[in-house]
């Protein structure tokens, strides 16, 4: 009876920490601090010791911090922290095409030191409020105003810990 219990606590937990979407590692809270730190500094204008660089932007990558495999890495956390839109905004009234696309990656550097990374990411999306969307037939989309959704994140430099930008969640952009 009790290794049931325990399965289920543990299939329990297992589905609440997909649900959250993020992830922490070794070093999580210590990133964190790091990243509040950073919100601060850069709030306006960053401030030292940190500062801001743009590194890749629609398609385009600015620059040599980033390989075809860090790349490849950030668009799957970015797919990964999508997961979430299907508890959160995608409940009401927006319909999604679940092709997230990494939009932009900002590095955050302290001092000369790449510490992190801002991602951008979004889905095409439609707002099905105000139309005929019957939730089936994808032509009816076409009455529906169309935009993205869009969301940031936080990732530390090693790719192991990510955290939702709690001020820049899911929100539906036209």
């Amino acid at each position: 009876m009790f290794k049931k219990i325990l399965i289920f606590a543990l299939a329990v937990t297992a589905l609440s920490l997909n649900a959250q979407a993020d992830q922490h590692f070794v070093g999580a809270r210590q990133f964190a601090d790091m990243i509040e730190k950073y919100k601060e500094a850069c709030a306006q204008t960053c401030q030292k010791p940190f500062r801001e660089a743009v590194l890749y932007k629609n398609g385009k990558n600015y620059s040599a911090f980033l390989s075809n495999t860090e790349m490849l890495a950030l668009q799957k956390i970015a797919f990964r922290q999508s997961y979430i839109w299907a508890d959160t905004i995608l409940e009401g009234d927006f319909y999604a095409d679940g092709n997230t696309v990494l939009t932009e990656v900002i590095g955050i550097f302290r001092g000369s030191n790449l510490v992190g990374y801002k991602i951008a990411y979004a889905e095409r999306a439609w707002d099905t409020s105000a139309c005929d969307f019957d939730g089936e037939n994808m032509s009816t989309l076409d009455s529906c105003t169309e935009g993205v959704i869009r969301e940031t994140s936080y990732v530390s430099k090693d790719l192991k810990t990510f955290i939702r930008n709690h001020d820049d969640i899911a929100n539906f952009y036209n």
